[in-house]
């Protein structure tokens, strides 16, 4: 079966072009660019107006998306019509399912086709791993191959290439960009097929460290009929700025308001006094009574382990997760928090971007986030898929100086917000600059250790 034509989501009369704007002013969708496709509200509308195939119609159907989230409504028919896209929506919007759909429907069947022709770019291999499962849960059915960029998988395809053989087997492919690149880097893989590239997390890529790792696969994607599409919560001006440079033509798509939390999640502020009074204020939560999963957020990989001390010694059945647990580790520790063995999850920055628990009750953010981004990414954990969710932030004394951008947020996303911290003195750009590379010291977190010492 072709892939749907660029035009037949295209709006063809004033009436439909007036429709879809009163349908996206109702619903807060945001779109900026000419001839942007009218936004589709259901499956079934989807698959008619842009000819998906009955196939695809019923995988999407299966995984519970007979109506359209906000974000879905307009980047399907966007990227179906193979425009490219820089899409901003809060964190548990449906953005994975944004862009698998028209991944899935710009490929094809996949009979009689071969060669690598769709690229996903997430930061984590987590996240790669989710998106996997997104995209083969709404591939079922079809005869694509869609593969995830294992290290076991990466290592047998700088074997094959070095044998002439690499990677042509799979039609999409779902990796990090450092994997990504040391396979061109061996000629192991040839991205000059691709006709969709969707960075995942866009934010994070392209101002995380990954920038050049980035300027290779846009590079190595030089198809005529290459479509980019970048996708995040949080897109700071500057990257903004880089992502509008790099497309042609994009649609620029926000849904609600930019860089702002869902209106699902109930956001408190709680403040600890000093460092000792957040171990006090966690266990008073716990005391009161905590509705499991709920996700605990640290800002280092020693705090991380200190907490897990100081809760696994109160009976919590609590586990912890940061970049340097081996993937063996990390991956068992994720499996055990999606099936409920684990209760409590205390992680670093790691597990604030994409990954998808369902149902994460409460999100406490243990050390204060280092940005608005970070805010955003962390909260949205909880109050996915238009759920009710609760996240909990402590600040001490020291926090003060960063909170007025915090409460903008809460504010923004309708919650109440205390007046006194929205006329804070903002932070100077350097100072902030500075924090979010390096966050601020913080006292140990050594109350048990040190009763168990003052006791021996």
């Amino acid at each position: 079966a072709a892939a749907p034509a660029a035009s037949s989501s295209t709006p063809t009369s004033e009436r439909e072009v007036a429709e879809a704007n009163a349908l996206r002013k109702a619903l807060r969708i945001h779109v900026y660019g000419e001839g942007v496709p009218p936004p589709v509200q259901s499956a079934e509308q989807m698959a008619a107006r842009l000819e998906l195939r009955p196939q695809l119609l019923r995988a999407v159907l299966s995984a519970g998306y007979h109506e359209l989230t906000r974000v879905q409504m307009q980047a399907v028919p966007t990227l179906v019509a193979r425009r490219e896209l820089l899409a901003i929506a809060p964190t548990g919007s449906g953005k994975t399912a944004a862009f698998a759909i028209p991944l899935l429907a710009l490929l094809g069947s996949g009979k009689g086709r071969g060669g690598l022709r769709a690229v996903v770019v997430a930061p984590t291999q987590e996240l790669a791993r989710q998106t996997h499962r997104e995209i083969l849960k709404l591939g079922a059915g079809s005869k694509l191959n869609v593969g995830v960029l294992s290290k076991k998988l990466a290592a047998a395809a700088a074997d094959a290439a070095a044998g002439g053989g690499g990677l042509k087997r799979y039609d999409a492919l779902v990796a990090t960009p450092l994997r990504l690149v040391s396979l061109l880097r061996k000629g192991a893989l040839k991205l000059g097929a691709v006709e969709l590239l969707v960075l995942d997390e866009a934010d994070r890529l392209l101002d995380g460290g990954f920038l050049p790792q980035i300027d290779e696969v846009l590079a190595a994607c030089d198809g005529e009929r290459v479509t980019r599409a970048l996708f995040s919560a949080t897109v700071p001006p500057a990257v903004e700025d880089l992502a509008t440079s790099t497309l042609r033509r994009p649609v620029r798509l926000v849904v609600g308001e930019k860089n702002a939390a869902t209106e699902t999640i109930a956001q408190k502020l709680v403040f600890c006094g000093r460092e000792d009074g957040k171990l006090l204020a966690l266990k008073e939560l716990v005391r009161v009574g905590i509705k499991p999963p709920v996700l605990i957020f640290v800002q280092s990989k020693e705090r991380a382990s200190e907490l897990y001390d100081e809760l696994a010694y109160d009976g919590l059945n609590v586990d912890v997760i940061h970049a340097e647990r081996p993937q063996a580790q990390r991956d068992a520790v994720v499996e055990q928090f999606r099936t409920g063995k684990v209760w409590v999850l205390i992680a670093t920055e790691l597990m604030a971007r994409g990954m998808d628990f369902k149902g994460v009750s409460l999100v406490v953010n243990y050390d204060f986030p280092t940005s608005v981004s970070s805010y955003v990414h962390r909260i949205g954990r909880t109050g996915r898929a238009g759920r009710a969710g609760e996240a909990v932030t402590f600040f001490t004394e020291g926090d003060v100086e960063q909170l007025r951008a915090i409460a903008n947020v809460m504010k923004a996303s309708g919650c109440e917000v205390p007046e006194w911290m929205l006329k804070l003195k903002p932070l100077k750009k350097a100072k902030r600059r500075r924090l979010e590379a390096q966050p601020r010291a913080r006292k140990a977190i050594r109350k048990r250790r040190d009763e168990l010492e003052a006791g021996a």
